[in-house]
């Protein structure tokens, strides 16, 4: 009988402590919070970075006990190379991320306020050295080209419908490379012009046109890129 009466009290408590537990949590909304502070490229390499520390302490306290004779056996050898491993790997994550990051702020302010030149020299039918130049424009892309060194200039060249397919393009070629020595000749490298000839203009065949016989020039820059290096 008093083996009865002292179970019952427990059984009692036991129910009451059922009735009494914690309800499950919505946890949705702050793990939601979590991964905002951790998106986008900023996020992303602190992210790593916190991955990486998290790392290296482990890396760095099976060390500690290897150099104080603590203990050492092959599975901590191991489970410290493969932490600073994981470490390097996610420092270099982080860096990426990082530089991805600086590209998206500093790349819509890289030569913004350098305007794409367009500048032509015109040409009689059958010449290849120009009667008309813009001298100032050539001047300042010249200019231009060698103060922006990773800048490059293409150069269009064509010619009308006179005379035969074949030698319209050797004639554009030649074209285009009598304003390449002017470029040069004001600054610019032989390897930031593009030369681009087109051969005849559109137009009906043995037809003169002055709209064809032209070079254009126009300078373009390079996509920025922060940390072009890293991979």
């Amino acid at each position: 009988m008093k083996t009865r009466y002292i179970c019952l009290p427990l059984v009692v408590l036991a129910a009451s402590l059922v009735g009494c537990a914690t309800p499950k949590k919505d946890t949705s909304a702050l793990k939601s919070e979590i991964d905002a502070a951790y998106s986008g490229h900023y996020g992303q390499s602190l992210r790593h970075e916190e991955l990486a520390e998290e790392k290296l302490k482990t890396a760095n306290r099976i060390l500690k006990h290897w150099e104080k004779d603590y203990y050492w056996n092959i599975d901590e050898q191991q489970k410290a190379l493969d932490a600073a491993k994981e470490a390097a790997h996610h420092r270099l994550e982080s860096e990426k991320e990082l530089c991805q990051w600086l590209t998206e702020v500093h790349g819509p302010n890289h030569h913004q306020h350098e305007d794409v030149h367009h500048v032509a020299a015109y040409f009689k039918t059958g010449i290849a050295t120009p009667f008309k130049i813009n001298d100032v424009g050539i001047g300042h892309i010249g200019h231009y080209l060698h103060e922006h060194p990773d800048a490059k200039a293409d150069l269009i060249a064509s010619a009308d419908t006179v005379g035969s397919s074949t030698s319209n393009q050797h004639l554009s070629d030649k074209r285009a490379e009598s304003v390449k020595k002017l470029l040069i000749e004001h600054g610019a490298k032989a390897e930031q012009l593009n030369i681009k000839s087109i051969g005849e203009g559109p137009g009906p065949d043995k037809t003169p046109n002055q709209e064809n016989r032209i070079v254009t020039i126009s300078t373009t820059h390079p996509s920025y890129i922060d940390c072009p290096n890293l991979k």
